[in-house]
């Protein structure tokens, strides 16, 4: 095993000058269930866009990064449930393969459709226990049974063959089975169980021909098809090399072995090849040499049972669950210490500018040559901080050893030889800086940072001596120096337990924080601005005063912990180790690296990073071994962010109870969903397939609304929306700053009583009627405007001329005839009668005739009246009107009424007035308001008896008619009578 870790190591080193070539892998066990740990895997397969398909115990499911849908009660209506399927698998088309021992099904993925395979193309007999399905080629599926039929599925196409069943049968029973299959040079190969070899050519009628093998006579376990030949894997026999014409070579295996005793698989790929047994997963090149081989983290060692590969990555399935090997993050790598002992934890790095490393641990240090040779040094623990003296001696910190010397040339690690200063023989001999955190030099001196304060060891003499120095109260020996760093102006930066200290000619100050005290870590300068990985508050900039310029943690920029153990500047980047992750920082963006992405530590170690500036790769050490990072790479672009898709959509109808669920809109491309009337949408679920990948999370945001976001298990519901259209986009962000986006529509369609069109029908319907009403009223008035004008000319006409007449000859007879008193008398009043008789028609002919519905008409009929009485009584009087007279429209009912509540009104202010002036006003505005007001004699008792007879009674009566109020009062002296009417009812 230590063999083949030299060699995975090797080819590591090998890998570094092409870092874009230098992919690790990783591996990861998949959550299927939240309440299960173990689930019994007997086939695992995947889909176009990354969905995972599992078969258990009869059950299929598929699993889209967050939980696992039961397929079959999916499409239980539409399949047989007597044959429980055995084996699955997904082809290029999208269509999942169902093979029971009975039956052959696929379900269409994009429309979520059983198709059966007509049971004519199945084997002809009764025993048709399934034995394996698998990919051939990009476009050919095979099914095998155990008594030897196999299915050949292309596209729409299905074959039979039967050679090998035909083959057992004439062998006396004697059962020659598929074992394993591949594609190779326009033909299907397939190995049996009795080592033997036969192809199918599609190109002629499906024909087989057999090729037995030479010293071959075991199960033929794996096929690997390569350009030079067919790779087999013979039980028991190792593995062989078929070139055609019966050609068999013996083939050696480049780093690992395939093992005689262990269940295995050697499975072929397109870019990779995988073998896998029940401890570890091989990851192999297309020559299969090893790139690397990864411990399954099982508890149980179960065997892996089913495998698949999809390009780069690996689905393993055994009987505890399914294990995912997948490539780490472009530029992201690992380095091992390969010394013995689990305790990897390591601080010091220095890579020498040949290529060339050393390397400190918790369990000893090792020295990698440029070629790949290591050498470990078991003696040396706990190495903290390395520093080159020269090209070939480095400088070594300790905890609790002080300072070592590593020879290069010598391979040889030795205690460092100083001397003491007189002051620290006499004050220090006893207070040693036995454990070094830090190191730096300046021209004279090494600068040694450790648990008791700063020491200057002369690069001349190596002499000892002790800094000393303080500032309120503080002593440099009190402070615990974990990080030096030289400053302009030969100022020393000290990262101290207590804050950052400065130290400018022997005067100390302290710069962060200017009250209390925070640990600091690290300090790092870019440009004017000092940044700090502190114990507690992330990571913070500040200038040259000490002001907090800027700060990221774990609240305000979604830092990963806000305890920040390393610190280093490349590339523009800054990269902080921290106690739960990487962060990667540029400007204000922050991106994070976890295990998902195939970091294999997630807490880092104190100061444990270092910078290669000519191979642009940072180290960063921790509880695991070291990270390393390629600068190089571009780790803030978008290109590699993970999907979501919409896996699930449920529907309800309120009225009918029904529901429904659809699950093809991962590939359909559907951006509609349509909710008919009463219909809600209970649960749509976002899955995102690759989420092993990277630590992504996803939003999302309706319409214009805020971004919100969904948690493992979370759905989206619409609970009898309105209708209209509701936009939902979701936002899948992992590797990158920014996220990817979609966006879909739900339609919700109304009910016919809510649509515009509905609407405009009933808003048009309404309209109609008032029109046709309208329109009937008019027609109405003009008949009853007819009718009131033909009444009147009748009456002006026939019943005036016949008044005028009896008029005219009472006065006639009255003044020819010469008559007695009496009889002149009685013609006078017969005269007067008739007289009276013909102003009292003519009123009530003015009244009925529509031509005279103005209020200009009403104001000139009222003062022609006044004119006329004046001319009769004796009486003075004053008429004014107010407002809009001339325009004025009023309906005859209230003219009539209105005009005959003036006479009556004019008549009594004469009738019972004092002889004083009678003051008459119209006023047209927000009301009708006729006022006559003069002065009585009397008391008021007497004025309001008088007043108050038939004429008051009618005038109150006429007023009502018309919905208006008559108020009759009197104030210092002067008695008036007023009638108000509001202006509608006027109309």
């Amino acid at each position: 095993m230590h063999w083949i870790i030299n060699l995975v190591f090797a080819a590591w080193l090998a890998s570094w000058p092409k870092p874009a070539a230098a992919q690790d892998y990783a591996i990861a066990k998949l959550k299927l269930f939240p309440d299960r740990e173990e689930v019994l895997i007997k086939d695992v397969t995947r889909d176009s866009l990354g969905f995972i398909w599992f078969l258990t115990n009869g059950e299929i499911y598929r699993y889209d990064g967050y939980r696992s849908l039961d397929i079959l009660k999916t499409i239980a209506d539409q399949r047989p449930m007597d044959d429980i399927p055995q084996r699955i698998i997904v082809d290029h088309r999208n269509r999942l393969w169902m093979v029971g021992n009975t039956s052959l099904s696929y379900l269409d993925l994009k429309t979520w459709k059983v198709h059966p395979v007509d049971s004519t193309l199945l084997p002809p007999v009764r025993d048709r226990t399934v034995y394996w399905v698998k990919k051939v080629s990009d476009s050919a599926v095979m099914v095998a049974y155990e008594n030897g039929h196999l299915l050949l599925l292309e596209g729409d196409r299905c074959t039979r063959i039967d050679g090998l069943y035909g083959l057992g049968v004439g062998a006396n029973n004697n059962k020659v089975l598929p074992r394993s299959a591949t594609w190779w040079k326009g033909k299907y190969w397939v190995g049996t169980t009795v080592g033997t070899l036969f192809s199918i050519d599609p190109q002629r009628g499906y024909r087989i021909e057999y090729h037995a093998l030479y010293g071959v006579s075991n199960v033929i376990m794996s096929l690997i098809a390569q350009q030079n030949g067919l790779i087999l894997d013979v039980y028991e026999q190792g593995a062989f090399r078929f070139q055609g014409a019966d050609r068999l070579d013996k083939v050696v295996m480049d780093g690992f072995m395939i093992s005689p005793d262990k269940f295995n698989v050697l499975q072929q790929g397109g870019r990779i090849h995988v073998y896998a047994d029940e401890e570890s997963a091989c990851i192999l090149d297309t020559n299969l040499r090893v790139l690397q081989r990864l411990a399954i983290p099982s508890v149980h060692r179960f065997r892996t049972a089913s495998v698949n590969i999809v390009g780069n990555e690996v689905l393993l399935g055994n009987e505890e669950g399914i294990f995912v090997v997948y490539p780490k993050t472009k530029g992201l790598s690992h380095l091992n210490p390969v010394n013995p002992g689990a305790n990897k934890s390591t601080r010091g790095i220095y890579a020498y500018p040949d290529g060339a490393i050393f390397y400190g641990t918790y369990n000893g240090a090792g020295y990698i040559e440029s070629d790949g040779r290591t050498y470990t040094f078991q003696g040396l623990r706990h190495a903290y901080v390395m520093l080159p003296m020269n090209d070939n001696d480095l400088l070594i910190g300790t905890e609790g050893g002080f300072l070592k010397i590593f020879d290069r040339r010598k391979r040889k690690i030795t205690d460092l030889k100083y001397t003491l200063s007189a002051d620290a023989k006499n004050l220090h001999a006893f207070n040693l800086p036995g454990y070094v955190f830090s190191l730096a030099q300046t021209d004279t001196d090494f600068l040694i940072g450790g648990t008791n304060g700063l020491w200057l060891l002369d690069k001349k003499t190596f002499v000892l001596s002790r800094f000393e120095a303080s500032v309120n109260g503080t002593q440099v020996s009190d402070l615990q120096v974990r990080h030096i760093r030289l400053a302009d102006g030969g100022r020393v930066l000290l990262s101290t337990n207590l804050g950052l200290f400065e130290i400018d000619h022997q005067t100390l100050t302290k710069r962060y924080p200017q009250s209390g005290n925070l640990g600091v870590y690290k300090s790092l300068v870019v440009g004017d601005t000092l940044w700090l990985a502190t114990q507690g508050k992330g990571l913070v900039a500040i200038d040259g005063q000490g002001r907090t310029l800027q700060a990221f943690t774990t609240a305000t920029e979604r830092l990963s912990n806000n305890l920040v153990y390393s610190l280093e500047y490349a590339e523009g980047t800054l990269v902080a180790g921290t106690a739960d992750g990487l962060n990667l920082i540029k400007g204000h963006q922050i991106r994070r690296i976890g295990t998902a992405e195939g970091l294999n530590q997630t807490e880092f170690n104190s100061g444990a990073s270092f910078w290669d500036a000519s191979k642009k790769r940072l180290y960063i050490g921790g509880l695991m071994g070291y990270t390393v990072l390629d600068m190089t790479q571009r780790w803030f672009e978008t290109g590699n962010q993970l999907e979501s898709y919409v896996t699930e959509i449920y529907t309800s109808t309120r009225n009918s109870g029904e529901k429904k669920a659809d699950y093809t809109w991962p590939y359909c491309g559907e951006r509609t969903l349509v909710l008919n009337p009463g219909q809600s949408l209970t649960g749509l679920y976002v899955g995102t397939p690759q989420n092993y990948r990277a630590d992504g999370r996803v939003k999302y945001a309706l319409n214009a609304g805020e971004w919100e976001e969904l948690r493992r298990g979370q759905f989206i519901s619409l609970i009898g929306p309105s209708p209209g259209d509701y936009h939902i986009r979701l936002d899948t962000r992992s590797t990158g700053t920014e996220g990817r986006q979609k966006e879909f529509t739900i339609v919700k369609r109304p009910y016919y009583y809510e649509t515009w069109w509905f609407k405009s029908l009933i808003v048009l319907s309404a309209m109609s009627l008032v029109l046709l009403w309208y329109r009937s009223r008019l027609e109405k008035i003009r008949r009853e405007q007819d009718i009131r004008n033909r009444i009147a000319a009748d009456l002006h006409d026939e019943v005036g001329s016949s008044l005028t007449r009896i008029f005219l000859q009472a006065a006639t007879l009255s003044a020819t005839q010469g008559l007695g008193d009496k009889e002149d008398k009685q013609l006078q009043l017969i005269a007067d009668t008739s007289k009276h008789a013909l102003l009292t028609m003519s009123d009530m002919v003015w009244s009925i005739d529509s031509r005279f519905d103005t209020m200009k008409d009403l104001v000139i009929r009222m003062k022609d009246y006044a004119y006329r009485l004046r001319e009769e009584i004796d009486f003075s009087y004053r008429f004014e009107e107010f407002g809009n007279i001339e325009s004025a429209k009023v309906s005859q009912a209230v003219r009539q009424n209105l005009f005959l509540i003036f006479k009556e009104s004019l008549t009594n202010a004469i009738k019972y007035g004092d002889g004083s002036k009678i003051f008459i006003s119209l006023h047209i505005d927000s009301v009708i308001r006729l006022i006559i007001a003069n002065r009585y004699t009397g008391n008021q008792t007497e004025v309001d008896y008088r007043q108050g007879g038939r004429g008051r009674e009618n005038m109150e009566q006429r007023a009502a008619k018309v919905g208006g109020k008559l108020l009759l009062t009197e104030d210092d002296g002067m008695f008036q009578v007023m009638f108000e009417l509001p202006p509608k009812r006027g109309i």
